[in-house]
C-alpha cells in the first residue's frame, strides 16, 4: 500500500499534479464525468456505510484509485482528503483506520507538496500524535508480554506504523516549519526502536522509517541534535546500519541522514567523535553507483529509478560540501538552483602578470578582477572526500554518462550535476601544482571529452540536458582556464545556444562558459571570435539580458586584464574593443537600472560591481601600455 518518495522538497514545491496542468478537452470530460459517476461517486458514499465492512472495502478501494493520476483528481475533487482526516481516522474498525492514514500517506505521495501542505494546515498532525502513542503502547506492551499479539494483529500494527510514518515522512518534506511541529511529537524514540527490531518482514517498514529519518535530518536541527546527544544510542544505531549497507533504499536512506547530520555538525566536535563523517559515506555511495536493489516489478523497476536518483543526489550535496575544512571559500550552487554565486573571483590573474608591471597599474586590476594572493589552499589532500571524489567518484559517474544510463535522461543529468558540483569545489579549493590536481585535470579533460563535445556536436534539442551540460562546461572550464581542445567548434556550439536558449540562465551560462574558454592562449582566432561575441553583448545594453550582460563584463575583465596575453594586441587593440566599452556605460548603466534592487539585491549588487569595474577597466587599458 505504501509508496516510496518520488521527489524531494524542492521538486514537491514546484511541482503538483500533471493532470491538472491543463483542461481536459470535450471527450476526456465526458469520460471523466461517467468515471465518476459510475466509480468515484459509489466509493465515496461508502465511506458513510453504516456497515464497517463496507467501509473497510471503500478505503481498500481509494487506495487502489489514487494509483491513477485522473482518479486520484476526481477523489480529491470530492475531498476525499477531508472525509479521510475527519471520519475515517476515528472509525470504529481498525482495518478502516489503518487503510484511511495509508490513503493519506499515498496521497502525499503522490501529490506533494499541495496536499501535504493543505493536510497540515487542516490540523493533521493531531491525529498523528494520537496515532503514535497508540504505537508506542502497543509496543510497549508487546516488549512487556511477548505473546500479547496475535501474527495478525502484529501485521495490522507494523502496517499501521508504516502509514503513519510515511506520512509523517511526506508531510516533513514540506518546509523547516512542519519538520519542527513534527520533532516536537518526539518521534524520534520510535522511529529508533522500530528501526532496531530485526526481521525480515519488516523491510518495507524499515524503508519508511529511513526514509523519515532522512527528511527530519535534512530539515531540523533539533531532530539532528537529539540523535547526537550523549544520552541517546541512536548514533552507534545508525552507523552500525550503514556498516552492514546493502543496495536498498534502506540503507540509501540511512546514508543520507548520516550525511544531513554531518553537514548539521560542520565545525564541531561532535561529528569527529561520533564518527559522523561524509568520508565514512562516499564510498558506500559511489559503490551503489553500479549497483540497485534487484528488481522484480513494474513497482520494483521505479524504486531502481529512485534509488538511483537519490543516490545522485545525496552525492551532489556531498560534493558541494567536500571542502573538508580546507576552505571556506563560497561554492557555486548546482544547475537546478540559481545565479547568484557569479562573482569577479579573478582566477589568479594577478599572479600571471609580469613583475614589472607599474604598481598603480597592478591596484587598479585587483580591485577589477581580485586578488587570490591570500587565498587558502589546502596543505594536505589525503585522506578527503574531496580526494575520493576525483579519484574513485568522478570516474563511476563518467561511465554512468557514456553509457547512457539506459537511455533515462533524469539519471545522465543528476550524474552531470553531481560532476559539476565536484568542479566547482575544486575550483574554490583545490591548489594546482599537487598531485590530485593532476588528477583533477586528467579527470577534467575525460569530462570535456565524454560529456560537453558529444552533447554540442549533437545539437540537441532538449534544453535540460543542455543547461546540465553548459553548468558542467562552465565549472570545469572555470577549474581548468579553458584550457579545452575546442577544435570541433565547441565555442561556436555555445554561442549557437546562447541564441537559442528559452532562459537568462542558461544565457548565462554560454557567457560563463565562453568567458573561461577565451583565456586560453595559443589560439587568437578562438579568442577573437569569443571577444567579439561577448563585446556585442555589452554593446547591445539594455537590450541585453542583465546577468548575461553582467557575465560578459566580467568575462572581459578577466581575458584581457594583461597586454601580456598573447591575444591582447590582435584582439583587444586591434579591434578598438576599448573604444567600444567607453562608448557601452550609457547602455550599461540603462541595463544595470531596469534590475529591482528590492527584488532582486544579490543581482543589482553585481552589476554595480561590474559597471563600476568597467569604469575602472577602462582607465587601467587606457594606461597600460603606456606604462
Amino acid at each position: 500500500m505504501g509508496k516510496a518518495d518520488k521527489s524531494r522538497r524542492k521538486d514537491g514545491k514546484r511541482k503538483g499534479s500533471l493532470t491538472a496542468s491543463r483542461p481536459p478537452n470535450p471527450a476526456e470530460k465526458a469520460a471523466n464525468k461517467t468515471l465518476r459517476e459510475s466509480t468515484v461517486l459509489p466509493i465515496v458514499k461508502n465511506l458513510s456505510s453504516t456497515s464497517p465492512k463496507e467501509r473497510a472495502e471503500a478505503v481498500s478501494a481509494i487506495n487502489n484509485l489514487l494509483q491513477d493520476a485522473t482518479c486520484r483528481q476526481l477523489l480529491l475533487r470530492e475531498r476525499v482528503v477531508q472525509k479521510l482526516m475527519e471520519e475515517m481516522l476515528n472509525d470504529s474498525s481498525q482495518e478502516v483506520v489503518v487503510h484511511a492514514w495509508g490513503a493519506l500517506r499515498n496521497i502525499s505521495v503522490d501529490e506533494g507538496y499541495d496536499q501535504s501542505i493543505f493536510m497540515y494546515r487542516r490540523n493533521i498532525l493531531t491525529p498523528v500524535a494520537s496515532a503514535l502513542q497508540k504505537i508506542s503502547c502497543t509496543l510497549n506492551s508487546r516488549r512487556t508480554n511477548p505473546g500479547s499479539l496475535s501474527s495478525t494483529e502484529q501485521k495490522i500494527l507494523w502496517l499501521y506504523a508504516e502509514n503513519v510514518i510515511g506520512l509523517i515522512a511526506g508531510l516533513s518534506a514540506t518546509s523547516k516549519e512542519v519538520a519542527g511541529a513534527i520533532v516536537k511529537l518526539e518521534t524520534l524514540p520510535l522511529l529508533m526502536e522500530i528501526l532496531n527490531e530485526s526481521s525480515e518482514k519488516l523491510e518495507s517498514l524499515h524503508e519508511t522509517v529511513a526514509r523519515c529519518l532522512y527528511s527530519l535530518t535534512e530539515e531540523s536541527d533539533d531532530f539532528v541534535e537529539a540523535i547526537v546527544s550523549d544520552r541517546c544510542d541512536y548514533v552507534s544505531l545508525l552507523l552500525k546500519l550503514r556498516d552492514q549497507s546493502s543496495p536498498s533504499l534502506k540503507s540509501l536512506y540511512i546514508c543520507g541522514s548520516l550525511h544531513n547530520i554531518s553537514l548539521a555538525l560542520k565545525g564541531t566536535d561532535v561529528a569527529a567523535d561520533q564518527e559522523i563523517s561524509d568520508f565514512n559515506v562516499v564510498p558506500i555511495l559511489t559503490g551503489f553507483l553500479g549497483s540497485a536493489p534487484a528488481a522484480s516489478s513494474t513497482d520494483d523497476d521505479q524504486k531502481v529509478l529512485i534509488f538511483k536518483q537519490l543516490v545522485l543526489e545525496i552525492l551532489a550535496s556531498i560534493a558541494t560540501e567536500a571542502t573538508d575544512g580546507v576552505s571556506e571559500l563560497a561554492l557555486r550552487a548546482d544547475q537546478d538552483d540559481d545565479m547568484e554565486f557569479v562573482g569577479e573571483d579573478g582566477d589568479g590573474k594577478d599572479a600571471a602578470a609580469p613583475e614589472e608591471l607599474d604598481g598603480s597599474l597592478r591596484a587598479d586590476m585587483e580591485v577589477v578582477v581580485g586578488d587570490e594572493s591570500n587565498q587558502e589552499s589546502p596543505d594536505s589532500t589525503e585522506g578527503t572526500v574531496l580526494r575520493y571524489l576525483i579519484i574513485n567518484t568522478g570516474p563511476a559517474l563518467l561511465s554512468i554518462v557514456k553509457s547512457g544510463t539506459g537511455g533515462s535522461l533524469p539519471i545522465h543529468i543528476r550524474a552531470l550535476s553531481v560532476l559539476n558540483n565536484i568542479a566547482w569545489t575544486v575550483d574554490a579549493t583545490l591548489s594546482e601544482g599537487s598531485d590530485l590536481w593532476e588528477r583533477w585535470q586528467k579527470l577534467a579533460h575525460e569530462i570535456w571529452k565524454n560529456c560537453v563535445t558529444p552533447v554540442l556536436v549533437a545539437n540537441t534539442a532538449d534544453m535540460e540536458l543542455a543547461e546540465a551540460v553548459t553548468g558542467l562546461a562552465w565549472a570545469v572550464s572555470k577549474s581548468m582556464k579553458g584550457s579545452f581542445d575546442v577544435s570541433r567548434g565547441e565555442h561556436r556550439a555555445f554561442v549557437s545556444l546562447y541564441h537559442a536558449a528559452n532562459t537568462d540562465e542558461l544565457r548565462t551560462k554560454c557567457v560563463g562558459v565562453l568567458g573561461c574558454l577565451g583565456l586560453a592562449q595559443g589560439r587568437i582566432e578562438v579568442n577573437r571570435e569569443i571577444g567579439v561575441f561577448l563585446m556585442t553583448l555589452v554593446a547591445g545594453g539594455a537590450n541585453t539580458p542583465a546577468n548575461p550582460l553582467v557575465e560578459a563584463l566580467n568575462s572581459i575583465f578577466d581575458i584581457y586584464a594583461d597586454a601580456e596575453f598573447d591575444y591582447d594586441e590582435p584582439v583587444f587593440i586591434k579591434n578598438a574593443f576599448l573604444d567600444h566599452l567607453s562608448r557601452a556605460i550609457f547602455g550599461v548603466r540603462s541595463a544595470i537600472k531596469k534590475i529591482d534592487k528590492n527584488k532582486f539585491p544579490e543581482d543589482r549588487l553585481r552589476a554595480d560591481d561590474a559597471l563600476l569595474n568597467l569604469q575602472r577597466f577602462i582607465g587601467y587599458k587606457k594606461r597600460e601600455r603606456e606604462s
